[in-house]
């Protein structure tokens, strides 16, 4: 569980917010000309069932969560922690949907799961997941080491219709402490700190590093993860 490798493939060249001058609109413009369908494909984008906003991929590539190769279409890479929470019964903790900010539901049906941060280990996004989803504290948590796995897959992106992705999946175990053992959901703090990324769709987008990045009304803030709702389900044999 060392931490992420390079996002960014040695033999691609992949865009950073400097490139476009933190801007939105100019990234934007730029993803209507790479994409196929262009902006017909990008009006999906937030509206669609279960997609986010331009806004919340700006965010990603701000914080450093994901890389973009500059290409036709581009393709973006993302490293995910998933938690296979598992109780005494041996049943596993599974995100059944958010309830998004703007009120929008979104379906999940997943174990819990957090884009990895630049130089984040494996076990650092698991326990900051928890952390943030479930409210629970560290000293709550066992991280089953031994039970770590690494897959990759490369398919379209749900959130983002149209955006070929390269997901690098980081999964490991774990048993949890003083969880409910019916279904039960959580709540984001009002900053819109958590799961999801975050975003209370303000205007003006701030990076880890501190920089700033304006989002033009027309494109919308991103939106965040108001709540998660959680289910317990039976583990395939």
């Amino acid at each position: 569980m060392d931490p992420v490798a390079e996002l960014c493939a040695p033999s691609s060249r992949c865009v950073t917010a400097e490139d476009f001058s933190g801007s939105l609109d100019q990234f934007y413009a730029w993803l209507k000309e790479r994409l196929p369908q262009g902006g017909a494909l990008l009006d999906l984008w937030g509206t669609a069932p279960g997609t986010k906003r331009v806004a919340n991929l700006w965010r990603e590539l701000l914080e450093g969560e994901i890389s973009l190769e500059d290409s036709r279409p581009p393709k973006r890479t993302v490293h995910v922690a998933s938690v296979q929470i598992v109780n005494e019964s041996g049943e596993m903790l599974v995100e059944a949907y958010q309830e998004m900010a703007d009120g929008r539901i979104r379906p999940r049906n997943r174990p819990l799961s957090e884009k990895m941060r630049p130089g984040e280990s494996v076990e650092e996004a698991c326990l900051r997941g928890i952390s943030e989803e479930l409210g629970c504290a560290i000293d709550q948590v066992a991280l089953l080491r031994e039970s770590y796995q690494r897959v990759e897959e490369e398919r379209e992106s749900f959130s983002y219709p149209g955006l070929s992705t390269r997901y690098v999946i980081h999964t490991i175990t774990a048993h949890v402490k003083q969880l409910p053992q019916t279904d039960f959901d959580t709540e984001e703090d009002e900053d819109g700190n958590g799961g999801g990324g975050g975003g209370g769709g303000a205007a003006v987008l701030v990076a880890a590093s501190g920089r700033t990045a304006t989002a033009t009304s027309c494109l919308g803030g991103a939106v965040g993860v108001r709540k998660h709702f959680w289910k317990w389900v039976q583990q395939a044999p």
